[in-house]
């Protein structure tokens, strides 16, 4: 008689904030990502088009590293590489006549986010920077920042340079898991191949006493009028590793962007967690067929949240909402139910419930269900074999 298995399985989806208050900031949008799980913990406006100023120049380097097939190629500077580069504009100091290393552009864009050191790259590979952001948007596509375009090499204020958080978390976590990308943002501090010039990161500030940030792994800033101030990053904290992108802070000069990834990395890892409140073989509910067989409902997996480090498993609601009593039209993988995890009204998880097998009826309970018809059969069995007997002790007489 077959026996009915049906399996619950439970994934990983978004845990929205709860009772705790989240922190004052200025910046406009906001996307924090679990990148572990590949999960949106917080977001504010990560749709919106703004003008990302500097964080363009991930694209720029990301480009230019796919593009290079030697590092260490010297470049010549021309007047036309600088020209026409703003005098307010963050530059490295290349001067014409300088020759560089692609090594020494790339650490200057990524680290010093310099001006200069972006457009020689552009015009040096793909001979005006107008070819070069032709690369740049195709890159876009394909990483599918559907949001996004660029018309510049340096995020300098357009209305045609623009971008999402959204879709600068794709850019810059695609980049940090480029080697070179990565080797580059991750740096302190860089000596051009010349040693005329010592480039500085973000890093040798973030990871300094007054910021203690030591948890970022590597970053980009931005800012411009148009944007303000603008940071994304990627962190490491307790063995987990998160991006977080902040564009629109206020550009008071006061490195607002710092302030506020400060705030949120910090207001996350100081006051969530993450929780186990399932385990495999969690009994999830029991359920009945209408042959009176009870069913038990298990967890097929460890269900991790990343929650509140106040609010315990106690606290969670757990249901299943579904059929009560399975009927014989139960047929495998029919969908019967689906079980839910709640806290103070607000679903963390959910997921659809199926059988495994055919619903059947058991032994014990048809038996049960017609005992008149099982005592008649048991009586008709019976008088047969006295029958029979009978029969075969007049058999025996005959033959004497």
């Amino acid at each position: 008689m077959k026996k009915i298995f049906l399996t619950i399985f439970i994934f990983f989806i978004c845990i929205p904030v709860y009772a705790l208050e989240f922190p004052s900031v200025t910046c406009k949008n906001i996307l924090f990502i679990d990148l572990d799980n590949n999960e949106v913990i917080y977001e504010k406006n990560s749709n919106e088009k703004v003008m990302i100023a500097s964080i363009t120049k991930v694209m720029t380097a990301l480009v230019s590293i796919e593009n290079i097939d030697d590092f260490d190629e010297k470049v010549v500077v021309t007047n036309d590489m600088i020209s026409n580069i703003g005098y307010d504009y963050v530059k490295v100091g290349f001067k014409a006549g300088d020759v560089v290393t692609y090594n020494d552009l790339l650490y200057g864009t990524l680290l010093r986010s310099g001006a200069d050191a972006t457009n020689i790259l552009g015009i040096s590979i793909s001979g005006s920077i107008e070819n070069f952001v032709k690369l740049m948007n195709e890159k876009a596509k394909e990483l599918n920042m559907n949001n996004t375009n660029f018309s510049n090499t340096i995020g300098m204020d357009s209305e045609n340079n623009y971008s999402t958080a959204k879709d600068v978390a794709k850019l810059f976590n695609y980049a940090f898991n480029n080697k070179k990308f990565n080797e580059i943002i991750k740096s302190e501090n860089y000596i051009t191949s010349s040693s005329d010039y010592n480039i500085s990161g973000i890093l040798k500030l973030l990871h300094n006493d007054e910021y203690n940030m030591k948890y970022v792994l590597g970053g980009k800033t931005g800012y411009t009028g148009g944007a303000g101030e603008c940071f994304v990053s990627i962190s490491n904290y307790n063995n987990h590793n998160y991006l977080l992108v902040i564009l629109g802070s206020d550009d008071n000069s006061k490195f607002e962007h710092f302030k506020d990834s400060k705030k949120i990395y910090e207001y996350f890892f100081d006051n969530y967690d993450y929780k186990k409140i399932l385990s495999k073989d969690d009994i999830i509910t029991k359920i009945k067929t209408i042959y009176d067989e009870e069913i038990i409902i298990k967890s097929n997996d460890n269900v991790i949240s990343y929650m509140d480090k106040n609010i315990k498993k106690s606290d969670l609601k757990y249901e299943y909402k579904g059929n009560k009593i399975l009927n014989k039209d139960v047929k495998k993988n029919d969908k019967i139910g689906t079980f839910y995890i709640s806290y103070n009204g607000e679903n963390l998880y959910e997921k659809d419930v199926y059988a495994t097998s055919n619903v059947d009826i058991t032994m014990s309970y048809f038996l049960k269900n017609n005992v008149i018809l099982v005592i008649l059969v048991i009586v008709i069995l019976f008088l047969f074999s006295l029958y029979l007997n009978k029969k075969r002790k007049n058999r025996k007489n005959n033959t004497r």
